[in-house]
This record gives structure tokens, sequence and C-alpha cells, in this order.
């Protein structure tokens, strides 16, 4: 299909990143978890250290994001251009009209013919293939995310809850004679409370990212759904694998075309709010 060249292989380029990235968003969390408890204590050169891997993996984040919405994106033009196709073979052809003029019978076989030779059937089994499965991919790596935020947030409570006792000591010594280390103390704790609210946010932002893709992947899954059903009425058997068990199947089914491109049209919406750069760069070398 057009536009398709290496789409499985960067399918796999994404699920290798969210694992890459799932690695280092554990070891944060696991951080976290520790300075929480006072279970370790930690120093600048090492805040450095821990800055730095949460800052390569909010570029890794932006990437793999990035790569999954150009597939998006790609899956949805290969579509429209599908179904353009498919409109174009539902008109008769010049030669065609002249044959009809003397059997429609023939002019129809003729027609079907041309829509066979084109693969119209076999090109929509595969994009439903194909969006089922990035569908997939996206949706556990959701569910992995939602418990990741959870426990980052959980921990990041217990954080400021250690941050409030220092403070307290803080408030006692200065009413004393002062005490250095709870001062050091206290600007580490502040450091780290600083990184780990930035991985919160990250991991909300993850996970904003993903429910607006899967949003796109299932509207623009129940369109494609529609394109299936059309062929089919027009003798074209769509079976490609997994296809009645796909998880944006149900949703299409009683849904009127006016309703699914009404959803359509919100979640692309959706999609160019949060990756407008993607869909002008998909645009652009369109």
């Amino acid at each position: 299909m057009a536009g398709l060249q290496l789409f499985d292989t960067k399918v796999e380029r994404v699920r290798a990143g969210f694992e890459d990235l799932r690695q280092g968003t554990a070891h944060a969390i696991d951080l976290l978890g520790k300075i929480a408890s006072s279970e370790t204590a930690i120093d600048e050169a090492q805040l450095d250290i821990e800055s730095s891997r949460l800052a390569e993996g909010i570029r890794l984040q932006e990437a793999i994001l990035a790569t999954a919405a150009d597939l998006v994106l790609r899956l949805d033009d290969a579509t429209e251009a599908t179904a353009a196709a498919f409109d174009g073979m539902k008109r008769f052809t010049r030669l065609e009209r002249f044959v009809a003029f003397f059997s429609m019978r023939r002019a129809k076989r003729m027609r079907r013919a041309r829509a066979v030779e084109h693969s119209l059937a076999a090109g929509i089994e595969g994009l439903l293939s194909k969006s089922g499965a990035l569908l997939r991919l996206l949706g556990d790596e959701r569910a992995l995310a939602l418990d990741e935020q959870q426990r980052a947030e959980a921990d990041l409570v217990r954080l400021l809850e250690r941050r409030k006792g220092t403070a307290r000591l803080l408030d006692l010594a200065a009413a004393q004679a002062g005490d250095g280390g709870l001062f050091a103390e206290e600007a580490l704790l502040e450091r780290s409370t600083s990184m780990f609210r930035t991985l919160v946010e990250t991991l909300n932002d993850r996970l904003a990212s993903l429910q607006t893709l899967l949003a796109k992947l299932a509207a623009d899954g129940q369109q494609r759904q529609l394109l299936s059903r059309a062929l089919g009425g027009w003798g074209f058997a769509v079976a490609g694998p997994e296809v009645a068990s796909e998880p944006y199947a149900a949703g299409a089914d009683g849904q009127g075309a006016h309703e699914v491109q009404r959803r359509k049209a919100r979640t692309d919406d959706a999609f160019v709010r949060r990756f407008g750069g993607v869909s002008e760069k998909g645009g652009a070398s369109g």
C-alpha cells in the first residue's frame, strides 16, 4: 500500500521504544519511592545523573509518540486513498459505458474485473489488520503507563510529606542554633521533588497522548469498517485476520456513516491539537 512502506518495522520500533521507556520510568519510580521513604540518601552528583536520565527519557517519549502518531496518520491517508479508489471503481469507464449501451451485465463484469485487479478488498483487509495491531499495542501501553503514573503520584505525595517533616525540623533548628545538615537535606529534597514532579507530568502527557492516538485509531477503524462493508455490498468479500474481533469493530456496528464521520472529525481535531507538527510533516511529505 502506498505510504505504508516499512510500517511493520516502525511498529516494532515503537514497541521497542516503549520497552526502553518503561525501563527508565521503572528506575525513576523505584528511586522516588526510596527517597520518599528515606531508604536512600542522594547527593547533588546523583541528582545530576538522574536529572539527565529523566531528560533523555522525555526526549525518547516525544520521539516514540511522534512515530506512533505518524503511523496513525499514514493509516488514515491510506484509508482515504482506498476510499477514493473505490469511488472511482463504482463509476464506469468510457469503454464500460460504451459496452453498457449494448449489455449492462457485461459492463458490470468488466468493472468488477477492474476492481479485482486493483486489489481493493486486499487493501482494506491490510489496513484493518495493521490498524488493529497498532491499536492493541497502544492500548496495552496505556494500561502500563496508567499503573506507572499512579505509583509515581503516590510516591510523590510521600516525598512531599517527608519534606513537610524536614521543614518542621528546620523551623525548630532555626529557633535554636541552626543545623546545616538539615538545610542541605531540604535543598536536596526540594530538587528531588521538582524532578519527580516532572516525571509525573511526563507520565500524564504520555497518557494523554496515548488516549488521543487510541481515540483517533478507533474512529478511523470504524471508518475502515464502513468501507469494508461497502466493498462487501459490491461483492468484494473482506475477510482479514481477526477483523471481526478488532477492538473498534463492535463500535462501528449500528452506527451510521454520519455518526462515524462526526466522531472522526472530533478525534482528528484532537489529534491535530496534540500532534500538529506530525500532521504538518505528513501533509508536506504527502
